[in-house]
């Protein structure tokens, strides 16, 4: 004001005459002047509109602006300030940015701000964490610059903070997302590689280097992927490198890779080739799996295949497996030497061309009936092509849908069998036609149907050495039990019959199947769980011996129901049945087996209360363990 006061007098004097200089002079000055004084008011006038429209943005603007002095002191504030950290204008006047902060955020702060006081440097999207008024914190993100007086020195610093708060959040996110996705890449389960067009390896990640030992910095642009590969490797490598690059992708190639220590690691890898926009090859995108456990199972399989081949051929019976179309697939040396032709020939014939001597399947095929069914049938016939009896047992092998695509058929040579049967048979029909025949008297023929039930017994005690004299004391133990039990006198005659009788049945079973000396095969074990059926079966044609069929075909039913041949339990076995169950394993739990010696008495009596109400009816078994502890006659 006092400048412009100062030009309004000058103007004045030289308009009254005041000065010496000539009137024209004068007018000169005056305007020159007066042209000076409108063109200061109308730069003060600029300079208010600009203030005015600098005032106006700072209120329209969503940043704080601020100013500090040289200590960090706020001597400015935008209003903005309360809607950033809830503080009015006022209350932020005086302090510092660092009185605003958490103590630790405050610390490394003004270590920064230090920083850059002392080198007079400006600073931008420096973040910092400030405390609201209210208690939360906020993310800001600062940018200030340095204010020097007319003589060069530092006087401050003035800036803008904006409120960074939701993006510091999603920065925090992604970070964290990075941080998992880094880890999960790193420490996947299965390494991962890139290589470039030469096969230099570009990228790999920690799993990667464990499985082979090295450090990044060794194979990073140092190591071609091909230095990693056996000689077997290498040609299987540009093989498929080329059909990857070509393809875009290849899968499950196996190789076995040199680790640092010079060890072979089988990895299975799987690539994908990138491309950059003109679709030229740039990488490959790999991944590495540990086949150790895959190869380890292979090798497995092949030591049980050969173990497996081994037992399949040492099978005293034919084995084969054939698909729906009748093809055989896979048989045993038995099936060789029956047919006199080699295995590897068998391979692809027609079942019934090699079993049948026919060039179509044969009428009443079993296969033709069994179609889909799940479960194991049985047929037996007789092929005069080897002019033997046979029993077939058919079992479906079912895939993952369930479904019978091939067979497995088991041929079991059970010609002995039907000779000894044919033979039975024939002094079963003799023994009948001499009932029928002869007139000897109740007594007389009591006799001889006892002598003919005792000479049924000793036939059936010859099978084996180790059966001698069984059913003879099978038999005295039973009517000992029956009698503790009070069973009437007609019933402990039906049963004396059946205990006789009882094995009558292993008639028609391979003399080394009971003598053989160690654990039963599963099919071994089933034809001789056919004894007490096939017992019943041969007196069946009897009429007088129909009651003893029961006790003879459930001799080896259990009380839990896990017996056979038909899985009764309970109620559901006949008494009589039930004591000679008893009887018959205690004799064979005290008599040598050519498996093992006689255990004796204790461990029979031991084993019978042990499977007292799941394997034997516990009111036998008490009246067994009484007659055994009386003294015996």
């Amino acid at each position: 004001m006092d400048n412009k006061k100062s030009q309004l007098q000058a103007i004045f004097r030289l308009i009254s005459g005041a000065t010496k200089n000539s009137e024209h002079q004068q007018s000169e000055e005056a305007r020159r002047l007066f042209s000076a004084a409108l063109e200061q008011s109308s730069a003060e006038e600029v300079l208010r509109r600009s203030e005015k429209k600098f005032k106006d943005l700072i209120e329209i603007t969503t940043d704080w602006v601020w100013e500090v002095d040289a200590q960090g002191v706020y001597t400015y504030a935008s209003p903005k300030v309360k809607a950033l950290l809830g503080y009015e204008v006022a209350e932020v006047l005086g302090k510092t940015p660092f009185d605003l902060m958490p103590e630790e955020e405050a610390d490394k702060i003004l270590k920064f701000f230090n920083e850059k006081v002392i080198n007079k440097e400006p600073f931008y999207g420096l973040k910092n964490v400030n405390r609201h008024k209210d208690g939360h914190l906020v993310v800001l993100e600062t940018n200030g610059i340095p204010i020097f007086d007319e003589k060069g020195e530092l006087t401050g610093y003035r800036g803008i903070n904006r409120d960074i708060t939701e993006r510091a959040q999603m920065e925090e996110v992604l970070r964290e997302n990075e941080k998992k996705y880094l880890d999960l890449y790193q420490n996947a389960p299965d390494g991962y590689h890139s290589i470039g067009p030469d096969g230099t390896l570009l990228e790999v990640n920690g799993t990667w280097l464990r499985m082979l030992g090295y450090e990044r910095d060794e194979v990073l642009g140092k190591m071609n992927f091909s230095e990693l590969l056996t000689d077997d490797g290498l040609k299987i490598f540009w093989d498929t490198f080329s059909e990857c690059k070509r393809k875009g992708s290849v899968e499950n190639i196996e190789y076995e890779l040199k680790r640092k220590d010079g060890k072979l690691f089988p990895a299975l890898i799987n690539a994908t080739a990138i491309y950059d926009e003109e679709g030229n090859f740039l990488k490959s995108r790999s991944v590495a799996r540990d086949n150790s456990a895959k190869k380890d199972y292979e090798k497995k399989l092949l030591r049980a295949a050969a173990e497996w081949r081994a037992t399949f051929d040492s099978m005293p019976y034919g084995v084969m497996i054939i698909d729906s179309e009748f093809n055989i697939i896979k048989t045993n040396e038995y099936t060789s030497k029956l047919t006199g032709i080699p295995i590897t020939e068998l391979i692809n014939k027609k079942c019934y061309e090699v079993i049948h001597g026919k060039d179509r399947v044969i009428e009443g095929c079993p296969l033709l009936k069994i179609g889909n069914a799940h479960s194991t049938e049985a047929v037996e016939f007789y092929e005069t092509k080897f002019n033997k009896y046979f029993m077939g047992y058919i079992k479906p092998l079912l895939d993952k849908e369930v479904l019978t695509k091939k067979y497995m058929i088991s041929l079991i040579d059970i010609t002995e069998i039907k000779n000894k049967e044919k033979k039975l048979a024939e002094s079963r029909d003799a023994f009948l036609n001499m009932l029928k025949d002869l007139d000897f008297s109740y007594k007389e023929l009591r006799e001889l149907y006892q002598g003919l039930i005792h000479s049924f017994v000793s036939a059936i005690d010859a099978k084996s050495p180790w059966t001698k004299g069984h059913s003879e004391r099978v038999t005295n133990y039973a009517i000992a039990i029956a009698k503790e039990m009070g069973i009437k006198e007609k019933d402990t005659e039906t049963l004396r019959t059946a205990a006789l009788l009882h094995d009558i049945g292993k008639l028609g079973t391979y003399d080394v199947i009971l003598d053989k000396p160690g654990r039963l095969t599963h099919e071994e074990f089933e034809l001789v769980k056919m004894h007490p059926g096939k017992g019943a079966e041969i007196l069946k044609p009897v009429a007088q011996l129909g009651k003893i069929l029961p006790l003879i075909k459930h001799h080896h039913e259990t009380i839990d129901g896990k017996g056979y041949p038909d899985g009764l339990k309970g109620e559901e076995i006949p008494l009589c049945a039930r004591i000679l169950h008893v009887a018959d394993s205690f004799d064979s739990m005290t008599a040598d087996r050519p498996y093992r010696p006689d255990p004796g008495i204790e461990y029979a009596i031991f084993e019978l209360k042990k499977y007292s109400g799941t394997q034997f009816d516990p009111k036998v078994v008490e009246a067994f363990l009484k007659v055994l502890g009386r003294p015996q006659e």
